[in-house]
């Protein structure tokens, strides 16, 4: 089902996020940007539907006003739904909704927190979406660190941010990485069944086209067992998780080493020591996957073809 299509003053929307609220609502977010550059002139845009993705309607949009927004990332906390994005790769930003994604609150500058790592030249949280875990809700950040080019995205460092508080306050947590992890950018997290966090890493070690899994007790710092997925190939592209309710745990990404195509979604009832994996598409980019396990239902909000298709969503049955 196309979402969005390519019209007006946009060139392309990419990078998607979605969430489901306890109401059984999603919400989409994503970026609308005037050029295929990672710098073009972009808007924001948070779509809703309340019929499980049969209809949406678009509830804001956050104009750019000519600067760069990007990375927005949404994280479902009972009955409140918080926003962050950044502008310009230098700017962290947050809203927040408790009318179930209807409308949001005034713009909130936290970029304090992308300061506290020292020196970067551009850095963004996501993309995708975070995850709540022990009372903090919790999201992946990347900082690039190139002296020479303000506009690189690498060499690069992963860390995450959280708050302890509901959104009051934002505080970076510690690197995430190993000696042979090259560049780690756009990562995501999940809950596993034993409550640990575990995060999904894409990196640019050419060698090693797969993501990278990692965990830690709390998401805030301490990541141990950072190891190569050999088994869940990806052609360096953004990738997201989702848990369920129930301990299933949902990973969605290109499964391919060269090209971005093959999405599929992996689906595992013992933290990814095994799984099944269901073709969604055998073209897209990036996507993220929210879930109702009651019905059994994935929700899939992707890039299919960026430059002429727009923005598509699927559901379908994970239990079939």
């Amino acid at each position: 089902m196309l979402v969005e299509a390519i019209h007006g003053e946009y060139r392309e929307c990419r990078i998607p996020g979605l969430v489901r609220t306890g109401h059984g609502t999603l919400l989409g977010y994503y970026e609308c940007r005037d050029s295929t550059s990672d710098w073009a002139r972009i808007d924001l845009k948070i779509i809703r539907s309340t019929d499980g993705g049969e209809s949406w309607e678009t509830v804001l949009l956050i104009p750019g006003e000519g600067h760069t927004l990007n990375n927005p990332v949404m994280i479902v906390d009972g009955e409140t739904v918080h926003f962050l994005y950044c502008r310009d790769y230098k700017e962290l930003f947050y809203r927040r909704s408790s009318d179930d994604g209807v409308s949001f609150s005034e713009t909130r500058d936290i970029t304090h927190v992308f300061r506290a790592h020292g020196f970067y030249n551009a850095a963004a949280v996501g993309p995708g979406h975070g995850i709540v875990h022990k009372g903090d809700l919790i999201v992946a950040a990347w900082f690039s660190e190139n002296h020479d080019d303000p506009m690189a995205h690498r060499p690069t460092k992963l860390r995450t941010v959280y708050s302890p508080d509901g959104g009051e306050t934002w505080i970076l947590g510690g690197v995430v990485g190993r000696y042979d992890l090259k560049d780690p950018n756009e990562s995501a997290l999940a809950l596993l069944p034993d409550n640990r966090v575990l995060i999904s890493i894409r990196h640019r070690n050419l060698k090693r086209k797969c993501r990278v899994f990692g965990y830690s007790e709390t998401g805030r710092a301490d990541w141990y067992s950072v190891h190569y997925r050999d088994d869940i190939p990806d052609p360096v592209c953004m990738g997201s998780m989702t848990s369920a309710e129930d301990g299933t745990m949902f990973h969605i990404n290109c499964a391919a080493k060269k090209t971005r195509t093959n999405l599929t979604l992996r689906v595992s009832e013992d933290g990814f020591a095994t799984y099944r994996d269901i073709l969604v598409d055998e073209i897209a980019g990036y996507s993220d996957v929210a879930v109702d396990a009651q019905t059994k239902t994935a929700y899939i909000l992707y890039e299919r073809d960026a430059d002429n298709g727009g923005l598509y969503f699927k559901k379908l049955n994970y239990a079939e």
